[in-house]
């Protein structure tokens, strides 16, 4: 009888138990795009090769963040195979330490400067990135490795993790080694991928390198790419290529499946000094799992896209955010008189009217729209 009474207590404890809730949250930059002038003291002296100063005034961001993830718009090379910039860049792997010391833990690679140094380029980077702890996305040494989605599982909610790009820079994969970047490619292989990487994950979180450059807005075909994606089973989209920032919010397709999108988190450094090259996005947000008895759902949750200012003084370049940027720091920048517009308010003033710039982005802002359904399962 008392193991009978204890069997029913249980039961009904178990009817008003708690919702277990699991949060994992994201830190996003956009890109990385090492100029000669970022890296000149370096190509003179590798002791100078330290490039911890990008990312020091985003540490506490990047620790709090579950994934953190990084743009590496440009390759490392050898020292011995000399730097270069703009148009076919080959960076210092020194890059790539700074990456990892400052947190990252995932980069992304297919842009459309991957194969600015040849397939050799790519392989020095795969060599480069081989037993650390990063999850490299878009590149691949070999068929097998690229049939491989990455996935991964944090808090109890599994993720898959894609990257695709738009294009090479008229610059060409070997004939025998067509997988060594991930492609948006016109027959629609990439979309195959996206649907696998759904079927096995719970969340799919997709980075696409496309868009016009030096542009506020997705065009058409960024459009028309997020439309395709998201249907085919992506449920956040990062997107960068652009070298400014677009606008972020939650994109709805014309089936009615929903996504947040980043459309273009800009620079995160590089020397380009036009005014809206200067500011970049920092993407931020949280995918949520909540199971309650049988039941349980994922959604995103929150979502959020800060500012981030290339700042270059006597000491050489850095990024800092927005919210820290000061008129003080303004009057050191050596960019200040160099950028045509540049002044304290327009940067302020040019970052407010982007991210408000919903409905020219096919957006719903993510105050009015989120959460957004992600997944819904029954044991």
């Amino acid at each position: 009888m008392k193991k009978f009474a204890s069997i029913l207590m249980f039961s009904a404890l178990s009817a008003f138990a708690e919702p277990q809730v699991s949060k994992v949250s994201f830190f996003a930059i956009g890109d990385v795009l090492m100029h000669s002038a970022i890296y000149d003291a370096c190509e003179k002296d590798a002791s100078k090769c330290v490039f911890d100063r990008f990312f020091a005034k985003w540490k506490a961001d990047i620790d709090s963040a579950d994934y953190a993830c990084v743009n590496q718009e440009t390759v490392f090379i050898p020292r011995e195979d000399k730097y270069s910039s703009y148009p076919t860049f080959g960076s210092p792997e020194e890059v790539g330490l700074a990456e990892l010391n400052a947190g990252f833990n995932i980069v992304t690679h297919a842009t459309n400067h991957t194969m600015d140094r040849k397939a050799k380029g790519v392989d020095y980077t795969l060599d480069f990135w081989k037993g650390k702890p990063m999850m490299v996305l878009g590149i691949h040494g070999t068929a097998e490795d690229q049939a491989q989605i990455r996935y991964d599982e944090k808090n109890g909610i599994k993720f898959a993790f894609l990257n695709f790009t738009y294009g090479l820079n008229a610059q060409k994969m070997p004939d025998d080694r067509q997988y060594m970047v991930d492609m948006l490619d016109s027959e629609g292989k990439w979309l195959k991928r996206i649907a696998e990487a759904d079927r096995n994950a719970e969340v799919v979180v997709a980075f696409l390198h496309m868009g016009t450059e030096y542009t506020e807005l997705p065009d058409k075909e960024s459009l028309a790419r997020a439309e395709k994606a998201i249907d085919a089973g992506a449920d956040i989209l990062v997107c960068a290529h652009p070298h400014v920032i677009e606008p972020f919010g939650v994109f709805k397709t014309k089936k009615g499946n929903k996504a947040l999108v980043f459309w273009s988190l800009g620079n995160f450094i590089s020397n380009q000094f036009r005014l809206g090259t200067i500011l970049g996005g920092v993407a931020k947000f949280e995918v949520q799992k909540t199971v309650d008895g049988d039941k349980s759902k994922i959604e995103v949750t929150r979502a959020n896209m800060e500012g981030s200012i290339t700042y270059f003084d006597e000491n050489g370049h850095s990024t800092v955010p927005l919210r820290d940027y000061t008129e003080e720091l303004h009057a050191k920048h050596l960019w200040r008189e160099t950028a045509k517009g540049f002044t304290f308010k327009s940067v302020n003033d040019l970052y407010k009217r982007i991210v408000n710039s919903y409905a020219k982005s096919n957006l719903q802002p993510v105050s009015k729209a989120l959460p957004i359904r992600v997944k819904q399962l029954q044991k």
